[in-house]
């Protein structure tokens, strides 16, 4: 299971607050944390809302290079600006994950040349510019769309992690029914490595832990091979954990006896 490390976004209030005063240590401090909890990529996101894009750039370099300075783990840069985007790769180096690749306008070949010529994996939105769409069948066909033009840019599909879109419950009660079945038809239909930003689901909703690793137990069970998540909260990493013992796919219980032994189980 691959975990992606949510809390370096600057939709985050302590994070954007952190990214305008040029805090380097509290920056540094929460990917520390996220790379010693279990993360295997740090996401980053650095847009403030000013919006003026050669702020972001600057802050996106800035970003990268001191991260970079106290984790290996790699980076996914999260923007949907292409110059963003690039300025964050190019702080980099290779090895990064792209956050996020879709059929929108400017957002499908422009990235995936970007995700090519700079050796990264991507997580995949099967979103076009009319928007989310609401049912499986036309994520299942964007999907089919952006698999057939990352084969044109000689990128295999085990480099790209797609997302079966989670929409907040809170706003549309079948979402994760829908997401859910979504996630089945990727993996049946398509063979696909998948992920999710887990959080959408409980967004607005009482109790988010106990929403978001429920959630999660049932994904994994339906195939979810990735997740953005927080690895800072045990409740979700522990149901994550267990759920993966369930399914077999914790050798020998290992990764499980081990955060046991690290006081990192909860229930």
């Amino acid at each position: 299971m691959l975990i992606i490390g949510e809390l370096l976004n600057a939709t985050r209030k302590k994070i954007k607050e952190a990214v305008l005063a040029k805090d380097v240590g509290y920056l540094q401090d929460i990917a520390k944390q996220q790379d010693a909890a279990g993360a295997d990529y740090i996401d980053l996101n650095v847009a403030t809302g000013s919006g003026k894009q050669e702020k972001e750039i600057e802050d996106m370099k800035w970003a990268v290079t001191l991260i970079r300075e106290v984790t290996e783990k790699p980076l996914a840069i999260d923007t949907t600006s292409f110059d963003v985007m690039k300025a964050g790769l190019d702080a980099h180096g290779p090895g990064a994950m792209i956050n996020s690749i879709s059929a929108e306008k400017g957002r499908l070949f422009p990235f995936l040349k970007l995700a090519r010529d700079y050796d990264c994996t991507a997580i995949v939105l099967p979103v076009r510019d009319s928007g989310i769409p609401r049912d499986t069948e036309t994520r299942l066909e964007i999907s089919k769309e952006i698999l057939e033009a990352a084969k044109q840019e000689n990128i295999s599909r085990e480099r790209l992690y797609f997302d079966p879109l989670t929409l907040p419950l809170g706003v549309e009660d079948n979402s994760g029914a829908e997401t859910l079945r979504t996630l089945q038809e990727m993996k049946k239909q398509l063979g696909l490595l998948t992920t999710m930003g887990l959080s959408n689901i409980s967004y607005g909703l009482p109790l988010r832990t106990l929403v978001n690793r429920t959630f999660l137990t049932l994904a994994i069970f339906a195939g979810l091979d990735s997740a953005l998540i927080n690895p800072l909260n045990k409740e979700v990493m522990s149901s994550m954990r267990a759920a993966l013992l369930g399914l077999g796919k914790d050798s020998y219980c290992g990764t499980y006896l081990k955060a046991f032994r690290d006081g990192n189980l909860v229930v």
